[in-house]
């Protein structure tokens, strides 16, 4: 068995996946210290695709090389949004999503 190249996964390109339905779930990362974690989330969020991902704190943002490494390519797909405060963030929103 062979690890597939990222043109052999059969993904929705860049436009049809912005474009397409999404789970209404907004992950919220707050103070992650390693950006290849980061990476893995945007990329865990894209498989399932959840709406958005909230960057607060330290966390790192892109674009960074650890999380575009682990990405691959997610970046550019996940939307995003970077928030200095979680407290005050989370205190904003509406409550159109699920926060994990």
């Amino acid at each position: 068995m062979r690890k597939l190249k990222l043109d052999e996964l059969n993904r929705l390109n860049l436009e049809d996946y912005k474009a397409a339905d999404k789970l209404p779930v907004t992950v919220v990362l707050d103070n992650i210290r390693s950006a290849f974690n980061v990476g893995s989330i945007f990329r865990t969020c894209d498989g399932l695709g959840f709406h958005k991902i909230i960057l607060t704190g330290i966390t790192a943002r892109p674009p960074h090389k650890e999380i575009n490494k682990a990405a691959i390519g997610a970046t550019e797909s996940v939307e995003w949004e970077y928030h200095p405060d979680i407290v005050k963030y989370v205190t904003s929103i509406n409550g159109n999503s699920l926060i994990l």
